[in-house]
């Protein structure tokens, strides 16, 4: 079955970080540590959700990245506005992993060229951010109405790249901000920087 098969692939990846299994405490910034479940010499074993569902940040994967030569991460999902937090924080995880060049093994649902979807405008996070993205906005803006944006009789559009437009209210459509929004579509642009560094990084040549 190609579930044992990817097992047998982990492992095997695993082994060659040589020394005996264990846990392991692997310091970090300002006195904290991560908590690795499954580790050994130069390897660690993470599932997505303990690097993703959690809130780490970029000071928690530079300690990994710069602990370990080589990071195994299982369970990966594919990644849309769905998990928008889950998968900001994985992006900042690859980058990590990228500075530092460890070798970065992961088993995920879908071929790696479709891990990151276009974000969906009708859903929301659940961690209370609230945020959402509109996955085929074109950044153009425009107010209709009178007394400019700041007026109660005017209503912010974005124009989306199939030329429709979506209104977007004071407080932004479906509780989200204009600001919010610009966040969301840099956060985007560093999706397709993390596709690009994955290929990278699975070349054979790569790592330190």
């Amino acid at each position: 079955n190609s579930d044992l098969n990817v097992k047998e692939v982990l492992n095997d990846w695993f082994a060659k970080g040589g020394g005996t299994e264990r846990q392991e405490k692997v310091p970090v910034a300002m006195g904290r540590i991560i908590n690795v479940k499954r580790a050994n010499d130069s390897c660690a074993w993470f599932s997505f959700g303990e690097l993703c569902h959690q809130p780490l940040g970029a000071a928690d994967y530079i300690a990994i990245a710069e602990r370990f030569d080589t990071v195994i991460v299982e369970d990966v999902p594919q990644m849309s506005g769905h998990c928008y937090n889950e998968a900001r924080r994985f992006v900042v995880f690859i980058d990590a992993l990228y500075e530092a060049k460890t070798k970065l093994v992961i088993a995920a649902d879908v071929p790696r060229d479709d891990l990151f979807l276009g974000f969906d405008a009708t859903v929301e996070t659940n961690d209370g951010d609230e945020e959402i993205a509109i996955a085929d906005a074109s950044g153009d803006t425009f107010v209709i109405g009178e007394g400019g944006s700041s007026s109660s009789s005017s209503t912010t559009m974005i124009r989306t790249n199939n030329d429709r437009t979506v209104e977007w209210s004071a407080t932004g459509r479906i509780g989200v901000s204009l600001a919010q929004l610009s966040a969301v579509k840099e956060v985007s642009f560093s999706f397709q920087r993390a596709e690009s560094r994955l290929s990278e990084m699975a070349l054979a040549s790569w790592g330190r």
